[in-house]
């Protein structure tokens, strides 16, 4: 038995509420044969949803902001499920996702703590989030090209994970520090890797810098993308559809500080965190070693067919590509991490 959990807010100034019903009601849909048990919401809308035929539950929130770590314990706490599902509300899954998933949770010994899977997610534009049609393969081969007037990004670590419910529970679930958006998973990953090590962590490992291309990571999303990035291949992954967001609302004003928060906690020495919650079994996908991950990722990509000659897009734009810089997202950048937005001015592939 497995609970897919789904968090779903709204407010009046991230857009209309019709175009948050719709991603959502495509993120069920996506999800299909699993039959969508829950989905959390704060009890403004829930009148809304029910007119739209979507079942839901109340998670009334009087702590202020909204906070998605919060939203998650409290579903999983009241599930029965054996398994949890991570998925937010502006997702969609393809087919063979799902089917991978049933094969893995019909063997006997799967997902026995501290095992873990984390599933990658491509970032659709806002014209193709319009005029998707599930053709995930094509967003994947697009943005592998180097294009990006289909994809925007992507992210190999993403909050999309699969997990022993106990042993999420055992580890004490997400951190509720983190109000508003960003921070809470990055931080679980840490925890959940730290006890089912793929190798050891480099010693960049507590760096918090993003990179538009994964061949360019640093720290522990250069780490976690050891976990994620065979399944981009193998088409296990997810796409999230565009919406705004807005640095005036106070769930997006809370990344900036829970940025630092992050990069806080992930600094801390083993002394400072204190001791396991659990057994710790590695991982032996790469056999213990971490290998050069640029060479690593070329690697595998290849493998799959895809050469970076023809396919250079986790290193970089294709030649000749427009590159999208609105004035927004300049100072979206500048209000969020001030230090990035000086460094990347630089750089003339920089977005």
């Amino acid at each position: 038995m497995i609970n897919i959990i789904t968090p779903f807010y709204h407010a009046s100034n991230r857009g209309e509420i019709s175009s948050s019903i719709t991603r959502l009601s495509n993120a069920i849909s996506s999800l299909s044969p699993y039959e969508q048990e829950s989905i959390y919401i704060t009890s403004n809308i829930k009148e809304i949803l029910s007119k739209h035929g979507i079942v839901s539950r109340v998670l009334n929130f009087n702590r202020g902001d909204f906070s998605p770590g919060v939203a998650r314990n409290e579903a999983i706490k009241s599930c029965g499920s054996k398994y949890i599902f991570i998925f937010d509300a502006d997702l969609m899954s393809q087919a063979s996702l799902i089917i991978h998933i049933q094969s893995l949770l019909s063997q006997p010994d799967y997902c026995r703590p501290p095992f873990f899977e984390m599933y990658p997610c491509l970032y659709l534009t806002k014209e193709e989030t319009e005029q998707f049609d599930g053709d995930f393969q094509g967003c994947l081969e697009s943005f592998l090209r180097g294009e990006n007037h289909r994809v925007e990004g992507i992210a190999l670590a993403s909050s999309c994970l699969l997990m022993n419910r106990e042993w999420f529970l055992q580890l004490g679930g997400f951190d509720e520090q983190f109000v508003g958006h960003g921070g809470e998973d990055l931080e679980l990953i840490d925890r959940l890797t730290r006890h089912y090590p793929i190798g050891p962590r480099p010693d960049d490992y507590a760096l918090n810098i993003k990179a538009q291309h994964p061949g360019d990571y640093q720290g522990f999303r250069r780490y976690f993308s050891y976990y994620a990035l065979p399944h981009l291949f193998a088409g296990r992954f997810l796409v999230h559809q565009w919406h705004p967001r807005p640095l005036t609302h106070p769930y997006h004003k809370r990344r900036a500080g829970n940025d630092q928060l992050l990069e806080q906690m992930l600094s801390r020495s083993e002394a400072e965190r204190g001791p396991l919650k659990g057994p710790v079994v590695p991982c032996n996908d790469l056999n213990g070693e971490l290998p050069d991950f640029r060479e690593w990722m070329i690697r595998v990509q290849e493998e799959a067919g895809y050469p970076v000659s023809e396919y250079p897009g986790l290193l970089r734009w294709q030649d000749g590509i427009t590159l999208r810089r609105p004035l927004w997202r300049k100072v979206r950048k500048l209000y969020l991490n001030p230090r990035a937005f000086f460094r990347d001015m630089f750089k003339p592939t920089s977005r």
